[in-house]
């Protein structure tokens, strides 16, 4: 595993089934994280602010809330990668799972290994993008990124962004104007899921625009038809 920050990588488990809890922790355990598990979406939510995960390993299926309305709570409020984990396989289901801030998705049944590849890989961009970060900032033409605070400020006005918006913006940025194919940022962003539809690239640049329209700001996300996008400031 990859190390974060001088402590062991934490994984937030939510999973009403006592044999997949079980062995999801245990696979996880080996691997060397550190791991809790809940059975509910309203557990989940008083334990993510005291536990602080890295990732959270969410089941679709809750018996108090829907795994869906939980990720994007935890999308909105959490700094955290949201793996998503269900029975269910249609193209529809992950595309409602990414579209709400999501990350990835894992279809059930899943070996340990796979399930292990996938956090693992969350950890290796998190550890790659504050390697690149000095405190924290990236200025992007006449906005900033402000990572403590999930925000795009400019003269003083800012707007807030979700977890997944932040990270799609920042490696937008970090690309400096070169063009980027939504399978790039499949790759980079939600970690090059497997048949994940690439118009959820579409879905998540079209209310950056808005929300960098809301501060006039000259910084425009470009699209090439047919291929990507890039950060435009002039």
């Amino acid at each position: 595993m990859t190390g974060m920050s001088a402590r062991i990588a934490r994984i937030l488990i939510v999973e009403d089934d006592p044999a997949v809890a079980s062995f999801e922790q245990t696979m996880l355990a080996r691997a060397g994280y550190d791991s809790r598990v809940v059975a509910t979406g309203g557990e989940g939510l008083d334990l993510i602010k005291e536990y602080q995960p890295d990732v959270v390993l969410l089941d679709i299926g809750l018996p108090d809330m829907s795994g869906l309305e939980l990720c994007e709570a935890i999308a909105e409020s959490a700094d955290a990668y949201i793996l998503l984990v269900s029975g269910q396989s249609s193209e529809d289901v992950k595309l409602s799972g990414l579209g709400l801030g999501a990350d990835d998705f894992i279809t059930k049944p899943f070996s340990g290994n796979e399930l292990v590849a996938r956090i693992a890989s969350f950890l290796r961009r998190r550890e790659r993008s504050r390697a690149r970060e000095t405190d924290g900032r990236l200025r992007l033409g006449d906005v900033e990124l402000v990572r403590d605070l999930h925000t795009v400020e400019r003269d003083g006005r800012s707007v807030s962004l979700t977890a997944l918006e932040f990270r799609l913006l920042w490696f937008l940025g970090e690309a400096d104007g070169k063009l980027m194919t939504r399978a790039q940022i499949l790759e980079r962003v939600w970690n090059d899921v497997s048949g994940v539809p690439t118009r959820v690239v579409d879905v998540h640049v079209a209310a950056l625009r808005k929300k960098l329209s809301e501060l006039d700001a000259v910084l425009q996300i470009s699209s090439v038809r047919g291929i990507g996008y890039r950060l435009d400031s002039r």
